[in-house]
C-alpha cells in the first residue's frame, strides 16, 4: 500500500476511535474501510442525538462536565417557568378561595366564572329593585291621584252647600264640576250621603275646635263667649251648618253615630262652667241645661240669620243672644237679679 493510502487509514482509524469505531486491519482494508464507513454513517445520527438530548460526552471527565451545566441549564429553565406559572397559579388560586366564599356546596368556580356569576346576580339584584321601586311608584302615583280627586270633589261640594245650600247639591252636577263619572264619586264616598256627611263632619270638627278656644278662667264670661262664638261662626258658615242639622239620609237609613257624637261633644264644652256656677246640680240636670241653652243659642241665631224671613243685623242678633242669657242665668240663680253681667 503507498504511503497516500496508509495516512488515509491511519486518519480515518483516528476518526473512528474518537467515535468509538473499532479500528480495521490491513488485510482487510477495503472491506474494514466499507464496514467503517456503514458503522460511522449509523454513528453519526446517534451521536447528534445524544448531544441534542442529554449531551453525553464520550469520556467520563467530560460527561461530568457537561452534566453541571445541563443541570444548570435545567435550573434556569425552571426559574423561567415558575415565573410563568406563578401568577397563573396565584390567580387560580385566588379564584378557587374566591369560589369558596361564593359556593359554598363545594362547587369549583374559576375566576371567569365567578366574575360573570356575580355580575348576573347583580343584574338581577337591580332588576327586581326597580321593579319594585316602579310598583311603589305607581301606587304612589294613584294613591296621590285619588286623593287629589277626593280633596277636589270635597271642595266642590263644600263650595255648592256653602253657597247654594244643600238642596243645590246635585251628585252630577259635582261629578261635571270635578271632571270625573258619577261612578267615580260612588267610588270615593260610596254614596251621595257620603259627599255630604263628610262635609258636615269637617264642619263640626271646625265648629268644635273654635269653641275649645274660648277662655275658661271666668265660668260665666266663658258661657256668654261661648255663644258670641257660636254666633260668629253661624253668620260665616250659615248654610253649612244648615247642612248639617238638616240633612236627612236616604232611605230612612240612621244618621251616623260619629257625628251624632261631635255634636253631643260641642254641646258638653258648657258642662264645665255650669259645673262651676251650679256646683250643687247633678250630671243629668247639668247635661240638660247645656242642651237647653246649645239649642235655644242655635235657634236664635239659626231663625236671625234666614234670608226667607226678616233676617236681624248682627249687631241686633247679638244683643239678642246676650239678653236671653242674662234672663236665663238669673233664672237659675247663678246671676242676681238687676245685676250687670260680665262681658
Amino acid at each position: 500500500m503507498s504511503g497516500h493510502g496508509k495516512s488515509f487509514l491511519a486518519t480515518r482509524y483516528c476518526i473512528r476511535a474518537d467515535r468509538n469505531v473499532p479500528a480495521v486491519s490491513a488485510s482487510g482494508e477495503m472491506g474494514e474501510v466499507t464496514k467503517g464507513r456503514e458503522a460511522a454513517e449509523q454513528a453519526e445520527p446517534a451521536a447528534f442525538v445524544t448531544r441534542a438530548g442529554a449531551a453525553r460526552p464520550p469520556h467520563p471527565e467530560r460527561r461530568a462536565a457537561l452534566g453541571e451545566h445541563a443541570g444548570n441549564v435545567a435550573g434556569i429553565g425552571d426559574t423561567i417557568d415558575r415565573g410563568h406559572r406563578g401568577p397563573q397559579q396565584g390567580a387560580a388560586k385566588s379564584g378557587h378561595q374566591s369560589g369558596g366564599v361564593v359556593d359554598e356546596s363545594g362547587g369549583d368556580i374559576n375566576s371567569e366564572g365567578l366574575h360573570f356569576g356575580r355580575l348576573r346576580f347583580n343584574l338581577n339584584n337591580v332588576h327586581v329593585s326597580s321593579l319594585k321601586m316602579n310598583n311603589v311608584q305607581e301606587e304612589s302615583l294613584r294613591d296621590q291621584k285619588k286623593n287629589r280627586r277626593r280633596l277636589q270633589i270635597l271642595e266642590i261640594a263644600r263650595s255648592i252647600i256653602a253657597t247654594k245650600g244643600l238642596r243645590s247639591l246635585k251628585v252630577r252636577d259635582l261629578a261635571e264640576a270635578a271632571g270625573c263619572s258619577i261612578g267615580s264619586v260612588y267610588n270615593e264616598f260610596g254614596d251621595f250621603d257620603g259627599v255630604i256627611l263628610t262635609v258636615n263632619r269637617e264642619t263640626v270638627q271646625a265648629l268644635t275646635a273654635r269653641l275649645r278656644g274660648v277662655p275658661a278662667e271666668d265660668p260665666v264670661r266663658q258661657l256668654y263667649g261661648l255663644a258670641e262664638t257660636y254666633l260668629d261662626f253661624f253668620a260665616e258658615h250659615a248654610n253649612l251648618l244648615r247642612s248639617l242639622f238638616e240633612h236627612r239620609m236616604e232611605d230612612d237609613r240612621p244618621y251616623p253615630d260619629d257625628i251624632l257624637q261631635m255634636v253631643m261633644d260641642a254641646f258638653a264644652l258648657m258642662h264645665p262652667p255650669l259645673v262651676r256656677v251650679l256646683p250643687d246640680a247633678d250630671d243629668v240636670k247639668i247635661a240638660l241645661l247645656s242642651r237647653t241653652l246649645f239649642s235655644a243659642v242655635h235657634g236664635i241665631i239659626s231663625l236671625g240669620l234666614e234670608e226667607r224671613m226678616i233676617a236681624v243685623p248682627p249687631q241686633m242678633l247679638r244683643q239678642q243672644v246676650e239678653q236671653f242669657l242674662d234672663a236665663h242665668l238669673a233664672g237659675l240663680g247663678i246671676l242676681p237679679a238687676g245685676a250687670q253681667p260680665p262681658r
